[in-house]
């Protein structure tokens, strides 16, 4: 059972309604963090096969926390503040998250289901068929109202646009606005930039809760502008004169059965959830990964009370690895496989995957920079000053490849110095 660590929490205590029972939550944490400390396990169902679907990267970047909030449908419980009163419903389940009828689909078609290969050429079957289908992988049902205030547009040109607020970006929009360019930083995080304060003292414009979606070219050769989605529903059009990709890493899903039930987490995502929210999730943990992050997730989960039953790896090696998780409906268990060939069960309610991530490559992509495969994932290639094949185009930190935390500040000084550099020379 989840629980709370953190008896001195400054933040208010509120009351949100979660399908119609009062549960106590601190005013401005994240949803899916209060969710959670209710004891509250799965948050929706998946849209094809109606498995369990519980929060697992809680950054915004996977959709098994979606919720809806006040009649509004898939919200990202991880990115959205609590706030008193506000009302909170599961989604795609009849009748409910916990009890889906729909969930028979995954046990009826283990192999796979193919809706548009049922009952073909049927004339009316085939078309109930379809219809059924498109209205089971729905994601939730429409708004109950509409949605007020009304979107808003504003459009914003600087010199230097830094996409993600981690270490790299900080760094490079310091070194940027320290340069003379005018620079922006936009950040898709609900909490505070850690230094904001610094960055903004030197000059940096910081868009906070900001998510960037798309890099844009028109017909003509360039750098690309940007399109964002901004608090209060605004949307955001940035025309920069350099860009510095800062976007970080994805924690992936590990290749082994049920690796999607409710209780496994990403381990960055469960150090936030220990450190920063006071949230334990669970009783008896397994780590799986290798590297140092697993080792920083094993002490938090024993700091904070919790069993630690094995740390082993997500592929065959001396410690052992990961063969399935077990459970229906959530984390029950799993099986190991030892270096020996043999393997045994363990019974667990919480597992950590460690150091399996792939840089979040997406708007790498969208402005053409070249895109490698190593160590498990997908990252930009760049040269020691990171400037990608795109002119006016850089990239630095976690996106690049792996590194720690002072190794993306080093990248990230290196990025926004050429990126302004790269602003004075087109403005000679």
């Amino acid at each position: 059972m989840a629980r709370r660590t953190k008896e001195d929490d400054p933040r208010p205590l509120v009351h949100i309604e979660v399908e119609g029972r009062r549960v106590p939550a601190r005013e401005g944490e994240p949803l899916a963090s209060a969710l959670l400390a209710s004891g509250l396990e799965i948050f929706s169902r998946g849209v094809k096969y109606h498995r369990a679907r519980g929060p697992y990267c809680l950054a915004g970047r996977c959709a098994h926390c979606l919720v809806r909030v006040d009649g509004e449908p898939n919200v990202a419980a991880c990115q959205t503040p609590v706030r008193g009163g506000m009302r909170v419903e599961r989604q795609n389940a009849f009748p409910n998250a916990n009890v889906d009828v729909f969930a028979t689909i995954d046990w009826m078609y283990p192999r796979g289901l193919d809706h548009h290969s049922l009952f073909p050429g049927v004339p009316v079957v085939e078309k109930v068929v379809a219809m059924v289908a498109r209205h089971m992988a729905g994601l939730g049902t429409l708004p109950d109202a509409a949605l007020q205030p009304e979107a808003r547009y504003l459009e914003h040109a600087t010199d230097v646009l830094v996409i993600g607020g981690g270490a790299a970006g900080r760094a490079a929009a310091l070194e940027a606005a320290r340069a003379g360019a005018k620079t922006t930083l936009a950040d898709d995080g609900i909490r505070d930039l850690p230094d904001a304060d610094v960055l903004e003292r030197a000059g940096v414009r910081l868009l906070r809760s900001t998510f960037v979606f798309g890099l844009f070219r028109e017909d003509a050769p360039g750098v690309p502008w940007a399109a964002a989605r901004g608090p209060e529903r605004t949307l955001l059009v940035i025309r920069p004169r350099a860009l510095v990709l800062a976007t970080g890493a994805n924690e992936i899903l590990p290749l082994f059965p049920n690796n999607d039930l409710p209780g496994v987490f990403g381990a960055r995502a469960l150090l936030t959830l220990l450190e920063r929210d006071g949230v334990v999730p669970g009783e008896r943990a397994l780590v799986a990964g290798d590297g140092p992050e697993a080792e920083a997730v094993t002490e938090a989960l024993r700091r904070a009370g919790c069993e630690v039953v094995a740390v082993v790896g997500l592929s065959p090696g001396p410690r052992g690895h990961v063969v399935r998780a077990r459970g229906r409906g959530r984390l029950a268990g799993a099986i190991l496989r030892t270096p020996d060939g043999e393997e045994r069960k363990v019974r667990v309610d919480l597992m950590a995957i460690a150091d399996n991530r792939s840089g979040f490559v997406d708007l790498a992509r969208h402005a053409g920079a070249a895109i490698r495969f190593a160590a498990g994932g997908f990252f930009v290639e760049t040269d020691s000053q990171g400037a990608t094949r795109v002119p006016g185009v850089f990239a630095c930190g976690e996106v690049t490849g792996p590194c720690s935390p002072d190794e993306a500040a080093r990248e990230g000084a290196a990025a926004g110095r050429a990126a302004a550099a790269f602003v004075g020379q087109e403005a000679a």
